[in-house]
């Protein structure tokens, strides 16, 4: 148990975001298509078209409010960050803009939600 522990931990400090959630998805979605093989095209074909709703939420988000970005209210460009000091948020906010920043994140959430939400259930 320790041992897989260890693992995770390095998986966690060493991979990419979101690494061990997709190992686990798709150890899933291979553990379907063993079990039942002929819903495996189902399956991808779903995800596929889930995944595809959660790009165009993002686009229509893009599109529906080109000046409320959430990037938009952050102090500097955050591609221009080149390093980070401990204590200290990574990408700091305007200030007084802390709400309108909260604003367009939930927006831009329940938009990507919406989209895929309907797709889902479209299904």
């Amino acid at each position: 148990m320790n041992r897989l522990k260890l693992v995770f931990s390095q998986l966690r400090r060493k991979s990419p975001r979101m690494l061990l959630p997709n190992i686990l998805a798709n150890v899933l979605i291979l553990l379907v298509a063993f079990m039942a093989p002929h819903q495996a095209p189902v399956l991808l074909y779903k995800l596929g078209a889930v995944a595809a709703a959660g790009c165009l939420g993002y686009l229509l988000d893009c599109a529906a409010f080109p000046y409320a970005q959430p990037s938009g209210y952050l102090r500097v460009d955050w591609r221009d960050v080149d390093t980070f000091e401990d204590d200290q948020p990574d990408y700091a906010i305007v200030t007084g803009y802390g709400s309108a920043f909260n604003t367009a994140c939930l927006r831009r959430a329940a938009i990507i939600c919406a989209c895929m939400l309907a797709v889902a259930l479209a299904l």
